[in-house]
């Protein structure tokens, strides 16, 4: 099959939106863009949305890479829209399924092949284009949605998802930056995101928090409507289970209070529990009902059946003991069936160990809490000496634990920490309802899948970073102490301010207080579980550091290729 190598456009209507990939030129070229083809899921998750979308006929409807155009002819109807723009540059692909749309009697759709052309007043796409709008007032007459799947982007300065750069040019329009998405008002953006991906804009676990994850938790409030299962995806994009359970069990209290009803198809079972959970007798092994990637189960379970059949009267002695020295004793068989159970067993006991250290110090957490809150001025009494001394034996304890043992420990700790701040920590911990599950034949090509997200603008946020060098100074911390998000938030402010340090922690008194997110010891606080309301004071009071660098230092030395758009350099 031949292939050549062209140009494709992305619809910014910026000069640094082309791209190159590789495409086929014969009759089975196809696209690298993913489609939804599911009624079903376009109507579940609508009616997901219904009560907070406009009004019909009350807005219009910017619509990124429509493809076949099933989602923006079901949004289409339940909004009726003034005006629906089809930003679609790969129209010639997809005139089959988008023409039929533009070409009907006293039809509002329209086409653009790029989005500033929806956005110029001169073409007259929109029914309105208010002027003089508050840049901290919400624009409720006009929607955007976008499919952001499709093959990489390569500019001078960027080589990444299409979802990546769009997300990043989103953040910068909160201060009419880049593409300038809330020229006309902040505006609420629906976007269909590759699913293996979602992690990076809202994560479920602070393990996979990133810099662009805190990004958008700080300007927007983030809600995945729909999305792939969580269970089949590795242990790094996962909480601890007992976090799931509880955290589910609150999600469904909300649901049935709310009067939310999901199809059974749509909805996402919890996971089995994790094989270092359950007490590994021979009998739990066989029934196989948990989640573990070890590899001793399977030679396990073999030598199992083997030992069951070829020596049954030693297999079921050495059942019955911890260690059988009896006949038969001398079967390698046998001693390594003994040596893989005898290793399970620690192993589990070893872990329960932690689990029993994660509990503890979650309750030390919401001790502290509850005492910082009666207390006046928080102010240090005799009791929180006795939290600090039982904060040192944990952490001592802690230590103690083997490596394995002791990252699970601060990751759940972590998670735990994240999900009982008020208001939680993620995104994710602030949902209200399960996002609708969805499945490969919602899709095509089906081996990819997509997840919806819901992004509304913060005011308040806005309102704290309220200027182009706050948010250069804003963007420059953030990056500086996610670079590494497991390390201590000591360890993190050393290098954003190097010997200064405890001067600096001086200026952020929230970074001691364990209901704003801090903790007392900043050395066993871990960056990746601090709030994003943490991380803006932190910005804040770098703004008035005496030692700062400037913002032109920070711009010109090019460490986040984003900023360059702040001085208005093109790539």
């Amino acid at each position: 099959m031949l292939s050549r190598y062209v140009p494709r456009r992305v619809p910014t209507g910026i000069k640094t939106s082309t791209r190159g990939v590789w495409t086929f030129t014969g009759k089975h070229k196809r696209s690298a863009r993913v489609d939804i083809v599911s009624q079903e899921l376009c109507d579940t998750a609508l009616n997901r949305l219904r009560s907070t979308l406009p009004a019909p006929n009350t807005c219009d409807i910017i619509d990124i890479n429509p493809g076949r155009g099933l989602w923006s002819q079901k949004i289409h109807n339940l909004l009726n829209p003034r005006r629906h723009v089809l930003v679609e540059p790969d129209f010639v692909n997809y005139s089959p399924y988008l023409a039929p749309l533009l070409q009907g009697k006293d039809t509002v759709y329209r086409h653009a092949t790029l989005l500033e052309d929806a956005f110029n007043p001169r073409n007259k796409l929109l029914s309105d284009y208010p002027a003089a709008i508050d840049p901290l007032q919400c624009n409720q007459t006009l929607l955007l949605t976008v499919n952001l799947s499709g093959t990489l982007l390569k500019t001078s300065v960027y080589t990444g998802s299409p979802a990546r750069r769009f997300f990043a040019d989103l953040y910068l329009s909160l201060w009419k930056s880049r593409t300038n998405i809330h020229r006309y008002g902040l505006v609420r953006v629906l976007a269909w995101v590759p699913d293996d991906e979602k992690d990076a804009y809202i994560p479920r676990t602070v393990n996979t928090r990133r810099k662009q994850a805190v990004m958008l938790e700080g300007g927007y409030s983030i809600k995945e409507i729909a999305g792939g299962s969580d269970n089949t995806r590795s242990s790094l994009y996962r909480r601890w289970r007992e976090i799931e359970v509880e955290d589910r069990a609150r999600v469904a209290a909300l649901e049935q209070a709310a009067g939310i009803e999901t199809p059974e198809t749509r909805r996402d079972q919890l996971p089995p529990p994790d094989l270092l959970s359950i007490d590994p007798t021979v009998e739990a092994i066989q029934k196989g009902k948990f989640i573990s990637n070890a590899q001793w189960v399977p030679n396990f379970l073999k030598l199992d059946e083997y030992l069951r059949k070829e020596h049954p009267e030693h297999y079921e002695e050495c059942n019955k003991k911890r260690r059988y020295e009896g006949p038969g004793g001398h079967l390698p068989e046998l001693r390594e069936w003994q040596m893989l159970r005898t290793q399970a067993r620690t192993q589990h006991k070893t872990h329960m160990r932690a689990v029993d250290l994660v509990k503890d110090q979650r309750l030390l957490d919401l001790s502290w809490k509850k005492l910082m809150i009666a207390a006046e001025s928080h102010r240090v009494n005799t009791q929180e000496r006795q939290l600090r001394t039982r904060a040192e034996a944990l952490g001592a304890s802690i230590l103690r634990l083997n490596r394995t043992n002791r990252l699970f420990v601060k990751k759940a700790v972590d998670d735990y920490r994240a999900l009982d701040m008020s208001p939680p920590v993620l995104s994710w911990n602030r949902r209200e309802a399960e996002p609708v599950l969805v499945h490969a034949e919602d899709f095509v090509p089906s081996h990819d899948r997509l997840a919806l997200l819901d992004l509304t603008p913060r005011q308040d946020f806005l309102a704290k970073i309220d200027t182009i060098d706050k948010m250069v100074y804003f963007g420059h911390v953030l990056r500086d102490l996610f670079l590494r998000p497991s390390r201590s938030v000591y360890d993190a402010l050393k290098m954003l301010v190097h010997e200064g340090v405890d001067e600096f922690i001086k200026a952020i008194p929230g970074l001691h207080d364990p209901t704003k997110g801090g903790w007392y010891d900043l050395s066993a606080l871990r960056v990746r579980s601090l709030p994003t309301e943490m991380v803006v004071d932190i910005a804040l009071a770098y703004t008035k550091w005496p030692f700062r660098r400037s913002t032109e230092s920070i711009l010109m030395w090019g460490e986040d290729p984003q900023s360059v758009y702040i001085q208005g350099v093109k790539e």
